[in-house]
């Protein structure tokens, strides 16, 4: 015989189960209102606003320059800007290889750059620009004291040649070059000459030059108790004291004069 259930029995259950449903509708509906409001709170508060940017790895231009081009004010909207966007338009700016656009902490914003490593300075109409390790040249008002002056270096492969050059050199080593001048002919196109901080002159030529820069160290220490002279790195090493050198063709060009003034002479006897 099946079992009968009084239906008053069932009642207070049914009636505690409608409670509890109820009650997490209330419960939700309290709290999506409360998430609204904090919401909306936050978007009033000065904790939805730009409150600092962080400028990280400039070297190329100032932190300010790097500021502006990002186009995030202080004080504007937090969650206002894409960060793949900012990144696109600072990796624009001449001499940036990457960008990295992050929120930082509750309101901060870090920008961190990645620039081309510096090789060099150019001389323009008087002017000095920066010559990058991939080849761009621009202009930039930062001294950099580290960094050697080429002369004559104004095709663009040539000045590719010798920039990977310059990047393979020991870092010590490079900081000692002041200036190259590239001294190249149709017979020898690759001929350099680097005038060093110590008072050296070196005569390398491009294919092998910071191989051969690698041993100036080592030979200059071999030279401390002598003259200052030419260090000839184009095939062996040679070294030559300037008064060996720079002497000899001041007395022969002193002979020239004398001779031309013989000549003059002669001219007028006759």
């Amino acid at each position: 015989m099946d079992k009968v259930i009084d239906i008053e029995e069932r009642i207070p259950s049914m009636r505690e189960k409608r409670r509890r449903k109820t009650n997490k509708k209330f419960i939700f509906i309290i709290a999506v209102f409360c998430i609204a409001l904090l919401v909306l709170l936050y978007f009033q508060s000065p904790f939805s606003k730009v409150g600092a940017i962080e400028i990280h790895g400039a070297q190329l231009y100032d932190d300010e320059f790097y500021f502006e081009k990002s186009g995030i004010p202080i004080g504007s909207s937090y969650w206002g800007f894409v960060t793949k966007e900012v990144e696109k338009e600072l990796l624009k700016i001449e001499g940036v290889s990457k960008v990295s656009v992050t929120r930082k902490l509750l309101r901060d914003v870090e920008i961190s750059i990645t620039e081309w490593k510096m090789v060099a300075y150019m001389e323009n109409d008087g002017n000095f620009d920066l010559l990058l390790e991939n080849g761009e040249l621009i202009s930039s008002d930062i001294n950099y004291p580290n960094v050697p002056i080429l002369n004559h270096v104004d095709k663009p492969d040539l000045r590719k040649k010798l920039t990977k050059q310059l990047l393979k050199m020991d870092k010590d080593v490079l900081h000692l070059i002041s200036e190259i001048i590239y001294t190249g002919t149709e017979e020898n196109p690759d001929t350099i000459t680097a005038f060093m901080d110590d008072g050296f002159e070196v005569h390398a030529i491009i294919p092998t030059f910071a191989e051969k820069m690698d041993y100036y160290p080592e030979i200059t220490s071999q030279l401390e108790d002598m003259e200052k002279g030419i260090i000839d790195m184009e095939v062996g090493t040679y070294f030559s004291p300037f008064n060996k050198i720079y002497g000899q063709e001041k007395e022969l060009e002193m002979e020239g004069e004398g001779e031309g003034e013989g000549d003059v002479d002669g001219e007028e006897n006759e």
